[in-house]
């Protein structure tokens, strides 16, 4: 994928001769005897999962917010979480995303070390940003590289997924695909993993809103979902995703704001009283020409929309949002890339 994502070739693979210029610099600070890293710092981005359409299918990376994670080795074959900054997560590494991670990987490939995890959660958790995502596909993309695992990009993902039975009770890779890859992705199949990813349009702007309401876990959003559903419902969003996905291609924004439109997940959510004032951010977004949809399971809400247009969404959006007596924080971002090593936290 062209801009997007860490290493990846044109074809989409994870290539095990990919050189990895960054090391020059990084390793000449945190190299090993033997010519592997000690430690590395991983910048791992929020992920809008589904964009309304979509269910379980597409994800997109946004340039802001994001987690830092880093990892080192440590002699002793286990995963500890020393420390972490921001929003609280649990330090149990069965019970955290990417200690659940860095676990699976450590006993696949039988590694003769542990990792020591320090995490900087910037994203909020039960936010429907990915902040679960961020740390599980933060610690796989640099357990990779420090081992020397050589893992396809599809097996990067996989691997990725697994934390998210921690909090979602299903491995799904809806948002970890777009915070390994970066940009918009498409999960077209699970079993095998396939999945392709589009470099977004450079003038599409994103703005999220995110409501101070707890909608409940991430579990309980996906056991309201309809087990079965209309067949009208179903062509609709066949349409609309088929819409989506190619509205990216051909950099169309008009199309993709027009193919967020879902007929089947976010209702079932709404009647269950998970997505505050869903129906007026509907609107909303239909006054404004703005594609809207429930980032994920939600409470947030991602607006897709022209670039010069973003502050004009944002303003209404919070408006909305506080007219009804809810406090809201706001992102003016756009898509961005995938995992990345950074030098030090910033």
């Amino acid at each position: 994928m062209l801009g997007y994502g860490p290493c990846f070739s044109a074809e989409g693979c994870f290539p095990a001769f990919c050189p990895f210029p960054f090391l020059e610099l990084v390793g000449k600070l945190f190299l090993l005897p033997g010519g592997l890293l000690e430690r590395m710092i991983v910048r791992a981005p929020a992920t809008s999962a589904n964009l309304g359409s979509g269910f379980d299918v597409f994800g997109m990376a946004l340039r802001e917010p994001y987690d830092l994670v880093e990892v080192r080795r440590i002699p002793e074959k286990a995963v500890r979480i020393r420390s972490t900054a921001g929003y609280q997560i649990p330090l149990n590494p069965e019970e955290n995303t990417g200690g659940y991670v860095a676990l699976e990987l450590m006993k696949a490939f039988d590694l003769p070390e542990g990792v020591e995890l320090k995490i900087w959660k910037r994203i909020r958790p039960g936010s429907g940003l990915g902040s679960s995502a961020a740390t599980a596909a933060a610690v796989a993309y640099a357990v990779n590289l420090l081992f020397d695992l050589r893992l396809s990009r599809e097996d990067l993902i996989s691997y990725a997924a697994l934390g998210e039975k921690v909090s979602a009770g299903t491995p799904h890779p809806d948002n970890v695909a777009p915070a390994i890859c970066g940009g918009f992705v498409i999960v077209s199949s699970r079993d095998p993993l396939k999945v392709y990813s589009i470099e977004p349009p450079e003038e599409l702007g994103v703005v999220v809103a995110l409501p101070e309401f707890e909608k409940g876990s991430t579990r309980r959003a996906r056991e309201v979902i309809p087990r079965e559903v209309p067949l009208s419902s179903l062509v609709h969003n066949v349409g609309r995703a088929s819409t989506l996905a190619a509205g990216m291609a051909l950099k169309n924004i008009n199309m993709i704001k027009d193919g967020m439109k879902d007929a089947v997940i976010e209702p079932a959510r709404a009647k269950a009283g998970m997505i505050p004032e869903y129906e007026e951010v509907r609107r909303l977004g239909e006054r404004l020409d703005a594609g809207i949809a429930v980032s994920g399971a939600g409470p947030a809400v991602i607006g897709l929309i022209e670039k010069g247009r973003r502050a004009e969404l944002a303003e209404a959006l919070k408006e909305l949002y506080a007219s009804r007596g809810y406090r809201c924080e706001v992102y003016v971002t756009e898509p961005g890339p995938g995992v990345s090593e950074i030098e030090e936290v910033i």
